[in-house]
């Protein structure tokens, strides 16, 4: 009895030190990141990264449910907007879907459906050293009462020998062959003449190798216009892009919206493009060729020895109208002076 006694005054105390740490505790974020040095190409490496037809041999949760494990692909592979859901006996259900791609980093988002939870994070490729450094970060969300839980629990040693696990069969298997690439298809390129239309939305110069800023940008705009002028605006989101420097690696460019009447917006700015001679690509899919896309008309404009103006992005169907990246529709013009 007497040790009963006692291990009811344990438990009692476990649970108030409990609510009381669930009291002044903040809401936290904790990283889980791990690296591994590979010797392969970056290419190599990212092309095993971004497409998730290929994650069954290397990442560590298939191993963990032992082939028992059913996967459900969407999307286009390798490209934003692509991912999969998934059933298993130990893994239990969720989903990891690409959120965005920028040279050879991948963003993802994890959502757990059984048990409850998720995190997002990314998966990068470098240089480094005549290697490749592989980087795999992983950041999870503990507010009230989860948070509470830190206190018994180390996340890092939890997670981390999963991902060390993973990155390590990422290493055997690109290390013992070389995968093949996927296979690319041409990009074919028009030249066509552009109507001219009147837009209205947020100009800023932004680096261009920092998606997000540009995600950012496009987020803001849309948020002024639907605010102050969803009444004027008679076509989808465009992007207007003026210089890109690839030294200083910036962008000037502005994310706008093709409107019938200008209306007075603060901070919004308004752009007259005439009609004009154009090159033009149509990008179907996700933006995981966008760079082919533009280099296919930089050499048609060079070939032509045309130069080239302002650079319009059409995003005629993108992720904000349609989850499926196979969907995804964009118009790439290069306005010829």
């Amino acid at each position: 009895m007497k040790k009963f006694v006692r291990f009811m005054i344990v438990l009692l105390l476990v649970i108030a030190a409990a609510l009381i740490v669930l009291m002044f505790k903040e809401p936290q974020d904790v990283t889980v990141v791990r690296t591994t040095l590979i010797k392969a190409p970056k290419e190599a490496v990212f092309d095993q990264i971004v497409h998730f037809t290929t994650w069954p041999v290397w990442d560590p949760w298939s191993k963990l449910d032992s082939g028992k494990m059913k996967r459900t692909l969407y999307g286009t592979d390798g490209m934003p907007g692509s991912g999969y859901t998934w059933v298993g006996d130990k893994t239990g259900e969720g989903e990891m879907r690409d959120s965005a791609v920028s040279g050879t980093q991948m963003l993802y988002k994890l959502t757990m459906f059984n048990p409850q939870g998720g995190g997002w994070g990314y998966m990068k490729a470098d240089d480094t050293a005549g290697m490749t450094k592989v980087t795999w970060t992983c950041t999870m969300h503990f507010g009230r009462p989860l948070n509470a839980m830190l206190v018994f629990m180390n996340m890092d040693k939890m997670l981390g020998p999963n991902f060390e696990d993973g990155i390590s069969s990422l290493k055997t298997l690109l290390e013992s062959k070389a995968p093949a690439a996927p296979a690319q298809t041409a990009i074919e390129v028009t030249e066509v003449d552009y109507p001219g239309h009147t837009f209205e939305g947020l100009r800023k110069t932004v680096s261009n190798v920092a998606m997000g800023d540009m995600m950012k940008l496009f987020a803001d705009a849309k948020t002024v216009m639907t605010k102050n002028a969803a009444d004027k605006i008679n076509g989808t989101s465009t992007g207007l892009y003026f210089t890109w420097d690839t030294v200083k690696k910036e962008t000037d460019m502005a994310a706008v919206f093709p409107v019938s009447e200008t209306k007075t917006i603060k901070d919004a700015a308004v752009f007259n493009i005439p009609k004009s001679k154009a090159v033009l690509a149509v990008l179907r899919g996700g933006y995981g060729k966008e760079m082919e896309a533009h280099g296919a008309i930089a050499k048609h404009i060079a070939e032509k020895g045309e130069t080239k103006g302002t650079v319009i992005e059409e995003y005629t169907v993108g992720p904000n109208e349609e989850p499926d990246s196979n969907k995804w529709v964009t118009n790439i013009y290069y306005l010829i002076k």
